[in-house]
């Protein structure tokens, strides 16, 4: 996530967002350069996908037992966990080990299409009014271009090193075909995906943020998925769109879960 590189002007933005909004900001015309810093209350379905001692990738609780995130982060399913209810990527919360990954079927590591898998958690996690899980969108529910919405994670900074603490910052949704356009035959946006981002860039999610969220309040409408470097200019941030696969979410999440419950 890209964010300003000194505690100096990460507080200057942090009372401005405080004075012009309510509450954190929340409005993609009150822009700030970067990210800034969120507690996990704010975001709880949050999470991070961990191996050993290192951060992998981020991802969304999307049930008690399941978490969304992105196909490529999960290449390597072994030793995988996932840190919940915290706000630093790497301590305190509750690490809970992953039960199987299940990636789309569709997905391909070339085009980086269908970048979508569902992690199974080992033990089931107790959701509260405050600690929830995020909500889902429609099947093929459209995403209204302009739309601002919200993305978070503990990925790479403007320095290069990931950040400890959960950074958030908001980007506007541009139109398909504007975001064809932009990456011509760099890479093909296809239909399940969605880009957001500025025309000058300078506010992106980064490497390390793949597989968290972006939300639109507490829906669930893309998974970060991959971009040409973090916050060019022309260059948005491509999100995989949750809307153009949530029949096989419940398939997977939902339905599974049903036909083993009435084999036993």
């Amino acid at each position: 996530m890209k964010t300003l590189t000194t505690i100096l002007v990460l507080l200057l933005a942090t009372i401005v967002s405080s004075e012009t909004t309510e509450g954190p900001l929340n409005h993609c015309n009150a822009r700030i350069v970067g990210g800034f810093h969120a507690d996990i209350a704010e975001i709880p379905f949050q999470v991070s996908l961990i191996r050993g001692r290192g951060p992998l990738c981020g991802g969304s609780l999307i049930s008690n037992r399941w978490v969304l995130t992105a196909a490529h982060c999960v290449q390597s399913p072994s030793q995988l966990q996932v840190r919940i209810n915290s706000t630093l990527g790497l301590a305190h919360g509750t690490v809970v080990n992953v039960n199987r990954p299940v990636v789309h079927p569709n997905y391909n590591a070339l085009t980086t299409d269908y970048d979508f898998a569902l992690l199974e958690l080992k033990d089931e996690i107790e959701l509260t009014d405050e600690f929830y899980a995020a909500e889902l969108p429609e099947q093929d529910e459209p995403v209204e271009d302009g739309a601002c919405l919200q993305t978070s994670g503990w990925g790479s900074t403007e320095n290069g090193s990931g950040s400890e603490d959960l950074l958030v910052t908001y980007v506007p949704v541009i139109s398909w075909n504007q975001c064809r356009k932009n990456y011509r035959k760099a890479h093909a946006i296809t239909e399940r995906m969605i880009c957001a981002g500025y025309a000058d860039g300078g506010v992106d999610a980064c490497q390390g943020d793949s597989g968290g969220p972006l939300v639109d309040g507490r829906k669930l409408v893309g998974v970060v998925s991959f971009g040409t470097g973090c916050g060019k200019a022309g260059l948005p941030g491509v999100y995989a769109k949750v809307s153009a696969v949530r029949d096989w979410i419940a398939f997977v999440s939902e339905g599974e879960n049903d036909s083993e419950e009435s084999e036993e």
